[in-house]
């Protein structure tokens, strides 16, 4: 079971989703909830949670503050947001800050609530299982070569491409950011992340174009254009070779597909 806690300054609106949404029936287990980011930081001291659900605009500590603090705290642990708002603004800086999907409290009635929940589920099982098929990075019998520094250096590289990723990126601006001849670097970061540059930032665009294909209408020509393909019939390629769907299958099968 996925366990889960459910973050809202109104009670009703806890209550509500705790007894409207079928969470057993699609693997979650409502393990706690709280009525603020605080008191949910209090909770996850002395309990575990795979995946909080929470709001965004709550007195005192915002959703997008408690989604700092989990990310910083808990690394391994999924948000979803629950908002009033489908403003694309608040969506993107929720996605920046790791989550992994969003329900808008006002349209409950209107949705399929147990899709959306199957579509959260299948999510968290989809990263679980990749993580148990791939290691974990840095942990590779290459990277143990390479001293400490040099290691430390490309993990403050892969944190510069995950910032600068919709800023477009340079292999020898990361290099040069962190110190190192561009050849050099390309040679270190295969080594020690596992895959080569250019593949590694590939396969960050197409996860964050599967994250805006699922938690946003956005038509896929700007979705291509946003992630810096250089035509939206190249990303469905790209796209295609990676997931085995086209972007268009990608997004009728995770139930966000676009209003016409």
């Amino acid at each position: 079971m996925i366990h889960t806690i459910i973050v809202d300054d109104e009670i009703y609106v806890r209550k509500g989703l705790i007894s409207v949404l079928p969470w057993e029936k699609v693997g979650f287990k409502i393990v706690g909830e709280a009525s603020s980011g605080e008191k949910a930081l209090e909770f996850l001291r002395d309990n575990r949670a795979d995946v909080a659900f929470t709001d965004l605009t709550m007195p005192g500590m915002s959703g997008f503050d408690l989604m700092k603090e989990l990310r910083s705290e808990y690394p391994e642990m999924k948000t979803v947001v629950l908002t009033c708002h489908q403003d694309f603004g608040f969506i993107q800086e929720a996605m920046r800050l790791g989550a992994i999907d969003y329900i808008v409290k006002t349209q409950l009635e209107k949705e399929k609530l147990e899709e959306v929940l199957e579509r959260i589920a299948n999510r968290i099982k989809h990263d679980h299982k990749m993580k148990s098929e791939y290691p974990p990075m840095f942990e590779n019998d290459q990277g143990k070569r390479y001293s400490e520094e040099v290691v430390s250096s490309i993990r403050q590289a892969v944190k510069l491409i995950q910032d600068k990723l919709l800023t477009g990126i340079h292999q020898e601006e990361i290099a040069k950011s962190v110190n190192m001849s561009r050849g050099y670097f390309s040679i270190c970061f295969k080594d020690i992340v596992g895959t080569p540059f250019g593949d590694y930032v590939r396969n960050l665009k197409i996860h964050k174009a599967e994250e805006l294909l699922r938690m946003t209408n956005k038509p896929i020509y700007w979705i291509a254009d946003h992630l810096g393909f250089q035509d939206d019939k190249y990303f469905s390629k790209i796209f295609r070779e990676q997931i085995g769907k086209t972007p268009s299958d990608y997004r009728e099968q995770s139930g966000r597909t676009r209003a016409q």
